[in-house]
């Protein structure tokens, strides 16, 4: 016969390893798909709904196995996005985890291709070989560059900047040629860099990764570890700033300890609307 003491302790005990199981063996494996649709002032009516997929910090490792990722792709591919991004962090920190990562991701589909920037992971791995293997398989890196996207005889413009940590960041490069009336969508891996940009050129949203969203949330999604100077802010989901707005995806993959918790991979799918203008 179990004491009460004996009882509440196996409790304890059993609930902590059930806690532990779900953070190694499923919520790292439970895609969830967030969907959010993002006001930008001077969006052309023909880019109304103008839908983006974006997948960040997949990092490829033992940790995150190449059935995997091939799973999240095909995800993402039933979305049938307008664009599909990719905002850093391909692979935890070996090269050899390179070539197979994004030889899984250049089979996203989308009518308007896909588009890359670097993070920190990237360049730790070899910056270098990574933007080789992406042009190998056709896939656009926009590191300091821009690619506009057109529909009739609109555009909007997606650019990219360097890491924020290991990469360099041109803002004026990264817009180099686009006109102030054309919409600008910034990729940048690290949220923080949103913070310090410069104020001269107009952004209107900004995709980044690189949290995690903690990859640990306890109760009121609170994050113990969130990768960012700025503690909770960029944990994860929209955030307005005076001069531009940051979306920050938790990514797909984990680093350090190969646990989730209250913090899934996620999938991205932002819709773009014009804003309504205040009276």
């Amino acid at each position: 016969m179990f004491s009460r003491r004996q009882f509440l302790k196996g409790a304890l005990t059993a609930g902590a390893a059930g806690l532990i199981a779900d953070g190694v063996f499923f919520e790292p494996r439970r895609i969830v798909v967030e969907k959010k649709t993002v006001a930008i002032n001077i969006l052309p009516q023909v880019f109304e709904g103008f839908r983006i997929c974006q997948l960040t910090d997949i990092h490829h490792s033992p940790f995150v196995g190449i059935k995997f990722i091939e799973k999240v792709v095909e995800e993402a591919n039933t979305l049938k996005p307008d664009l599909m991004v990719l905002t850093g962090d391909y692979v935890d920190d070996s090269h050899k985890y390179i070539e197979p990562a994004v030889s899984a991701l250049r089979k996203l589909k989308s009518p308007n291709g896909i588009m890359a920037v670097l993070g920190n992971h990237d360049h730790w791995a070899g910056a270098e070989l990574t933007k080789d293997i992406f042009n190998k398989y056709r896939v656009l890196v926009i590191t300091n560059s821009n690619k506009l996207i057109e529909i009739k005889d609109k555009a909007i413009c997606i650019a990219g900047v360097g890491d924020f940590m290991e990469g360099s960041q041109d803002l004026k490069a990264a817009f180099h040629g686009v006109s102030n009336d054309i919409p600008r969508v910034l990729l940048s891996h690290n949220p923080d860099y949103a913070e310090v940009m410069s104020k001269t050129e107009r952004v209107d949203l900004v995709l980044a990764g690189h949290t995690h969203g903690g990859q640990v949330r306890l109760p009121f999604s609170i994050a113990p570890v969130t990768m960012s100077k700025y503690g909770q802010k960029y944990t994860g989901g929209l955030v307005k700033l005076p001069h531009t707005q940051v979306y920050v995806s938790r990514g797909i993959g984990v680093v350090g300890f190969p646990i989730r918790f209250n913090c899934p991979p996620e999938i991205t799918l932002i819709t773009l609307t014009k804003a309504v203008q205040k009276v």
